[in-house]
């Protein structure tokens, strides 16, 4: 059972990591502005790697203490989790710019990225989580 959680946790933090990057390229090259200097690549990958590999073990935790309702309570509580980080994006400095759209812009280049991990994670769990 370690095994398979291990993998989920490895394979989902890769493909999500991978996935944001993704986005951060295409967005910061639609949009001609380099958000680097406010987010970096390595912090958008290893942000999603770690969250899938806590999600992981939280999902291990809940089914072996609460067997009946433990996959049920993980999911809710992984959703309103993603859904708080956000908060962290409308609380950050953003360095100053004229351009009001700026701060439409990196909200928009910022927020979806949470959201990643819960998506990639739930949709390969079924790969290594059988009930």
């Amino acid at each position: 059972m370690k095994i398979k959680y291990t993998l989920l946790a490895l394979i989902s933090g890769v493909l999500s990591g991978f996935g944001s990057y993704l986005y951060a390229s295409v967005y910061q090259e639609l949009t001609v502005i380099d958000y680097s200097g406010f987010i970096p690549s390595s912090t958008i990958f290893i942000s999603c790697f770690v969250g899938c590999i806590l999600a992981s073990a939280g999902h291990a935790l809940f089914v072996k203490f609460l067997p009946k309702i433990g996959d049920i309570i993980f999911g809710f509580l992984f959703a309103i989790i993603s859904f708080i980080s956000i908060l962290g994006v409308f609380k950050a400095t953003l360095p100053e710019n004229d351009d009001d759209s700026f701060y439409y812009l990196i909200y928009g280049f910022a927020i979806p990225m949470h959201f990643f991990p819960i998506v990639v994670w739930n949709t390969i769990k079924p790969i290594f989580i059988r009930k």
